[in-house]
């Protein structure tokens, strides 16, 4: 009976994120970028915790582009997330290390994951938390010099 339970959840919280949970943010081509990187889309996926019930994990995907012709190190990238939904974080480090070199003119897929305590809610009560994530603090490196004739 658990497991069913467990499995219909899932199940439910898959169908949402097929129909709803995929969210985008998109930056039209010709916006001015001030530091030349940005994201196009960024999708979110909510599923069950197999270690405990009332865990929910949540993972992001989006790809950030490197749009000027220099390269970059990109360090960490953490997900902004609301006040509400940082209070039920089960872990409250979310940063990422990325510590990867991401050349000019290309884009980096980069995936999260973190865990939110959902004990006590039904997936109406999960649904209406409004777990969302639409903007990163991303922390980068990058070597320049001066510009000789």
């Amino acid at each position: 009976m658990k497991n069913q339970k467990r499995s219909m959840i899932l199940i439910f919280l898959l169908i949402i994120v097929a129909l709803s949970g995929c969210i985008s943010s998109s930056v039209k081509t010709d916006e001015t970028v001030e530091n030349g990187l940005n994201i196009n889309l960024i999708s979110i996926g909510l599923g069950g915790s197999e270690e405990d019930e009332g865990i929910t994990v949540v993972t992001y995907h989006f790809n950030l582009w490197n749009r000027t012709n220099k390269s970059i190190i990109l360090k960490t990238v953490e997900p902004i997330i609301s006040k509400e939904i940082q209070e039920r974080l089960i872990d409250r480090d979310i940063k990422l290390d990325i510590n990867k070199k991401v050349d000019g003119n290309t884009s980096e897929a980069l995936t999260g994951t973190f865990k939110l305590d959902t004990k006590g809610l039904d997936k109406e009560g999960i649904i209406k938390l409004n777990i969302n994530v639409k903007e990163f603090n991303i922390a980068i490196e990058q070597v320049i010099g001066i510009n000789e004739p």
